[in-house]
């Protein structure tokens, strides 16, 4: 058996390690490191360009677009997972990721980013669920909550190509909003909605105390469920609705019990990556550091288990095999900078 820890925002390009320093990865990780079989792998579909994990989730599930090239159905896995409806009692039709989020305006550039400062109160986002509820509704679609996310349904199903919110955070919105047949109708609703979110109470009260305003809803994943083919993981440790759907519709799809493996999604890493906040970003190694001993501790225990480490960026992918006896060797076979630094290949 092996146990995989997929950790998102672990590869950086050569400005950001000058800035993040050498010693950001604890000494006893380093070695094992860079002294571990490493493989290389490039991701660099259009959907994720940003968040490499999210492709390699894709791959790893066998999840793929429609056509091939698109992202592949992300939202309905998610819905299932998080308690929405399923057979007869669900809305017809594909389903989307529909989040709130806040784009600030910088110069030559629209950014978006989470709403965390703070986060909506349970009643600010209701009262602005029901606003985008009404007018998706005006436009031919139905906008749901199940747990904390927000789904919208499309039936006819609108042909667009879309970019993961995680891809997107931090970065300009400009070359990654969606594209496609029905890009226009997605605009006039999304337009709507703005207007009625910025005349809102809830936006007036935010702003008037200097925090950020839910100025804008980003629209991705979206899909039809589909049984899955089995994956190599019979366990899967994730707080990620939709990681946790792609595993259940895997499940469904075979009772043969072939999965032996392990994933774990360990996703400390990604939020000060894309903040490029490199202080907390060597506070999440040490974190991990933690996490990989207790992991190869666990290893040692069985017969035959292993540990991989993979180590995801922007549009590639590096996995370490770790030893668990690797803490012990008396040498290092690459330095630590060339293991992280996504341009080296």
């Amino acid at each position: 058996m092996t146990h995989v820890l997929l950790v998102a925002g672990a590869l950086i390009f050569e400005p950001d390690w000058d800035q993040a320093g050498a010693d950001c990865v604890p000494e006893r990780l380093a070695r094992r490191l860079t002294r571990a079989r490493r493989t290389w792998q490039a991701l660099d579909a259009s959907w994720s360009d940003g968040a490499a994990h999210l492709e390699w989730l894709a791959r790893a599930f066998r999840v793929s677009g429609d056509p091939p090239g698109r992202a592949p159905a992300c939202a309905p896995y998610s819905w299932r997972a998080a308690g929405g409806q399923d057979g007869s009692d669900a809305p017809a039709g594909d389903i989307w990721f529909c989040d709130p989020v806040h784009l600030s305006l910088e110069p030559e550039r629209t950014v978006l980013a989470p709403i965390d400062s703070p986060p909506l109160t349970d009643t600010q986002a209701r009262e602005l669920f029901d606003e985008a509820a009404d007018s998706a509704r005006s436009h031919g679609a139905e906008l749901h909550r199940a747990a904390n996310g927000w789904y919208l349904f499309m039936d006819p199903p609108w042909e667009l190509q879309t970019t993961a919110l995680q891809a997107a955070l931090g970065a300009s919105v400009e070359a990654r909003l969606p594209q496609g047949r029905h890009a226009t109708q997605w605009r006039r609703l999304l337009n709507e909605v703005q207007m009625r979110w910025h005349a809102s109470r809830v936006s007036r009260e935010r702003e008037a105390r200097g925090q950020q305003a839910a100025n804008g809803l980003w629209l991705h994943g979206g899909g039809a469920w589909r049984a899955l083919a089995p994956s190599r993981f019979a366990r899967v440790h994730s707080d990620e609705p939709l990681v946790l759907g792609w595993q259940q519709a895997a499940r469904a799809a075979s009772d043969a019990g072939l999965p032996s493996d392990t994933l774990t999604v360990w996703p400390h890493l990604f939020e000060p990556y894309w903040r490029r906040d490199w202080r907390g970003w060597a506070a999440a190694w040490a974190r991990l550091d933690s996490e990989v001993e207790s992991l190869l501790q666990a290893a040692r225990s069985g017969r035959d288990g292993r540990v991989e480490l993979v180590a995801c960026g922007r549009r590639a992918a590096a996995t370490f095999a770790l030893d668990r006896s690797a803490a012990v060797l008396p040498w290092r076979r690459r330095a630590l900078r060339d293991d992280l630094l996504e341009t080296v290949q």
